[in-house]
C-alpha cells in the first residue's frame, strides 16, 4: 500500500468547481497518444513542471510557455518520485530499485546518482540546491549534493516519513512521521532540534514558513496546525477541513496558506484544493472537480500556479 500512496504524493488531486472563476486557465499540453502521468513536481520558482510518465520517460514543461523543454530516457526503468529544485535547475529521480538520480536540466545530463537499495517515494531539495532529502517506509536520509556525501540518516520509530520540508536557510529539515509527530532535525549532522506532538493521528504534509520560524502541519486528524519551528510548540490550529491533508504550501509573505487533500472514505481520490488565510484561519478559495488531478503547484509571489491532468491533457492554471 505505501508504493501506492507514495505515487500519489506527487499527484495531488485538485478540482476545480466551487469558486472556479478564481482559477484561471494560463495554458494546456497534450500529452503522447497513449501516455499518462504517475507523479510530478513544479519547481518553487513556477517557472518549469516535470512528470513520471507511463512510458517511462520523465517530460519537462515550460510553464510559461507550456512548451516540452526536456525528455529523460530512464531505460524503462520504473519510477517512485520526481521532484525539481526550487529554481528548476536540478532534476531528482526516484527508482523502485533504490537509487536516485539527479539531472541537469538545462542539458539533461546526469549530475550525480545517490546510491539506495530501498525505494523512496519523497523527495526535497534545500531552497540552495546543495543539500537533498529522502524518504521512504523506514529511514531518510539528507545528503550534500556537491560532495555525493551522505549527511545522516534519521530514523523515526515507527512507519517512515509522508513528508519532508527544508528550512529557508537550508540548515534544517523537518519530517512528518509515521508515529504521529513532526520533528526538526539539523541538515548537516541529522540531530534532532525539537519534536511536535499533540497531533490526534498521524501528520501527512509539512512545510516551513518562508522566514523559518514557524511550521505548517497537517495529516489524517483533518487540521493545520502551526507550529513554532524552535520550540515544536503547537501556537495555533486551523481546524474542520473537509478531508486528509496530503500537501501544504505557504506563500512567500507567510499569510497563505494551500491545502490539498483527500478523501478519508476512498483512499486514494486526492481531488480537493483549499486556499487559507493564516493570519485570520478563514477559507478563502475552495476547488472541488471530479477528474482533474493536479501533478504540481507552488506559490510564485502571493499567487498559486498548479497544473492538472485529465484525460490525455494537461492544463496549467492560475490563482490570484
Amino acid at each position: 500500500m505505501r508504493k501506492s500512496i507514495a505515487i500519489l504524493s506527487l499527484l495531488y488531486g485538485v478540482s476545480l468547481a466551487s469558486l472556479a472563476q478564481s482559477a484561471r486557465q494560463e495554458k494546456t499540453i497534450s500529452l503522447p497518444a497513449g501516455v499518462s502521468t504517475q507523479g510530478g513536481s513544479m519547481s518553487r520558482a513556477g517557472n518549469l513542471l516535470a512528470a513520471i510518465c507511463t512510458d517511462h520517460i520523465v517530460r519537462v514543461w515550460s510553464v510559461r510557455s507550456g512548451e516540452l523543454t526536456k525528455s529523460l530516457d530512464t531505460n524503462a526503468e520504473p519510477q517512485t518520485a520526481v521532484q525539481l529544485s526550487r529554481d528548476g535547475g536540478l532534476l531528482a529521480v526516484a527508482y523502485e530499485r533504490g537509487p536516485v538520480s539527479i539531472f541537469d536540466v538545462d542539458s539533461g545530463k546526469l549530475q550525480s546518482e545517490l546510491p539506495g537499495s530501498l525505494p523512496m517515494y519523497v523527495l526535497a531539495f534545500s531552497p540552495d540546491s546543495r543539500r537533498f532529502a529522502t524518504a521512504g517506509d523506514f529511514d531518510s536520509q539528507v545528503w550534500d549534493l556537491p560532495t555525493q556525501k551522505k549527511l545522516a540518516t534519521i530514523s523515526p520509530p515507527f512507519g517512515g516519513s509522508w513528508a519532508l520540508s527544508f528550512s529557508p536557510d537550508s540548515r534544517s529539515v523537518a519530517t512528518a512521521d509515521g508515529d504521529a509527530f513532526v520533528r526538526v532535525y539539523d541538515a548537516n549532522t541529522g540531530n534532532l532540534q525539537s519534536a511536535v506532538q499533540g497531533f490526534l493521528l498521524e501528520p501527512m504534509a509539512v512545510a516551513f514558513s518562508s522566514d523559518g520560524k514557524t511550521l505548517l502541519a497537517g495529516g489524517v486528524d483533518k487540521t493545520i496546525s502551526i507550529v513554532e519551528a524552535a520550540s515544536g510548540k503547537i501556537s495555533r490550529v486551523i481546524p474542520k477541513h473537509p478531508g486528509l491533508i496530503w500537501a501544504l504550501d505557504v506563500s512567500t509573505d507567510g499569510k497563505l496558506a494551500a491545502a490539498v487533500y483527500r478523501s478519508a472514505d476512498r483512499f486514494f481520490d486526492v481531488n480537493h484544493i483549499a486556499l487559507w488565510d493564516l493570519d485570520k484561519g478563514g477559507l478563502l478559495v475552495d476547488f472541488e472537480k471530479p477528474g482533474f488531478t493536479i501533478i504540481g503547484g507552488a506559490f510564485v509571489s502571493e499567487h498559486y500556479v498548479f497544473a492538472t491532468e485529465s484525460g490525455n491533457q494537461l492544463t496549467l492554471w492560475s490563482i490570484r
